[in-house]
């Protein structure tokens, strides 16, 4: 058995594969959909998006300590040495708070090996943040080894999303009302980048050719300063001609990317960005 437990919150996105072979845990937050509560990992995503328009009402929540209290001890019970809790920015959510206080409430014994990572990232931002660290976790690293390799790359972490409107950051109170009228007056698709923990609207271009040469002119950054660059790539629509144009210019310009393509995005995104557009993560370090 590995040594050190990994448990992320259900907003993070992660293969299959990687959730298999290295055991990982989720604690789900939730979804409240006209005012029922549901949890997130119980929220078929296909129906989920399929009657996202008709909803009147759709809100998300933490999840409780009570959850992450039970995800840790059974992750101790089990045999694990130490646990690693890894949520979602602390700027989006209560999650890491209540991690914090779930932690606090442990035996003295497990408290002190249970470490907590405040990501500085979130859905599909994890996907190309655990490609960047399946070398290290083959290794079966400590949690000391782990939260260092983690707190490298949280910087350099950034998700970028183009969506079809700001309706649903600022029913969500994600987005103040001045931004959000003139983002609907113009009838542009906006371009949200997602760094520091903070949704930032950092364009609202009529021209989409002006929002990919924005997003490739933020990769090209990355690879000027760092020797690893991860990019994870989702789209809601796989005909989309300028994310098509984005992965191949990618792929072309900085072959030394290391590229996955992103299958899924959790119903808790979904409620704040809508079912429209696409996203590029990236995770970089040296």
């Amino acid at each position: 058995m590995r040594k050190t437990a990994l448990i992320f919150d259900s907003t993070a996105i992660i293969a299959e594969e990687h959730i298999k072979k290295y055991d990982i845990s989720f604690v789900s937050l939730n979804v409240a959909i006209e005012g029922v509560n549901f949890r997130a990992l119980d929220i078929n995503e296909e129906e989920f998006k399929n009657k996202f328009y008709t909803y009147k009402s759709v809100k998300s929540g933490s999840p409780s300590v009570f959850e992450f209290i039970s995800a840790i001890n059974d992750k101790f019970d089990k045999g694990y040495k130490e646990v690693v809790v890894i949520t979602l920015s602390s700027g989006l959510s209560s999650t890491h708070a209540v991690a914090a206080c779930a932690i606090e409430n442990l035996s003295p014994e497990r408290k002190a090996k249970t470490f907590l990572h405040d990501s500085n990232n979130a859905s599909v931002g994890i996907e190309p943040l655990m490609y960047s660290l399946l070398e290290l976790l083959d290794k079966d690293p400590s949690a000391a080894e782990l939260i260092k390799a983690l707190e490298v790359r949280a910087p350099q972490s950034r998700v970028l999303f183009e969506i079809d409107n700001l309706r649903h950051l600022y029913r969500g109170g994600r987005l103040n009302p001045l931004k959000y009228f003139i983002g609907m007056a113009l009838k542009i698709k906006p371009l949200i980048e997602f760094e520091n923990g903070e949704l930032k609207v950092i364009g609202q271009n009529r021209s989409r050719r002006k929002t990919m040469d924005t997003i490739l002119g933020k990769i090209d950054g990355f690879v000027q300063k760092f020797k690893n660059v991860y990019v994870g790539l989702f789209t809601y629509a796989t005909d989309d001609n300028i994310f098509k144009a984005i992965y191949g210019i990618i792929k072309e310009r900085w072959p030394q990317i290391k590229i996955n393509f992103t299958k899924k995005i959790c119903p808790v995104f979904t409620t704040h960005l809508g079912i429209d557009g696409y996203s590029v993560a990236v995770v970089s370090y040296n």
